[in-house]
């Protein structure tokens, strides 16, 4: 069964790879984000004037859209990048279980499931 999709934001957010694994912990302890999911990456950009490549961590962080404001507060605050990376994507669909469990983990805030 599927959710409404509009209860379930997910983030998109890229930061040092030594930096992740505590930033996303931080994250699920202080409970705006249910689930961190890290996966090694590159980015090419232009930072500066500067062509620019880094390894990076992308991470996909998973929030109710009642806790996403909060969630990108403290990704913002505890981000190490002056300019970071913060994008809150919709889906088009969530698996109900996979949402009521988001939804517990952050609380019960405000769940349509």
């Amino acid at each position: 069964m599927v959710t409404p999709p509009d209860s379930i934001r997910v983030l998109f957010v890229t930061i040092p790879p030594t930096q992740a694994e505590a930033f996303v912990q931080a994250l699920v302890e202080a409970r705006v984000v249910a689930c961190g999911n890290i996966l090694p990456g590159r980015s090419i950009y232009r930072w500066q004037g500067a062509l620019c490549r880094e390894d990076e961590a992308v991470v996909l962080l998973e929030t109710t859209a009642d806790a996403l404001e909060a969630a990108m507060a403290h990704i913002a605050a505890a981000h190490p990048y002056d300019c970071p990376k913060i994008i809150a994507l919709e889906p088009l669909a969530v698996a109900a279980a996979y949402a009521a469990w988001v939804h517990a983990e952050l609380g019960g805030r405000s769940q349509t499931a």
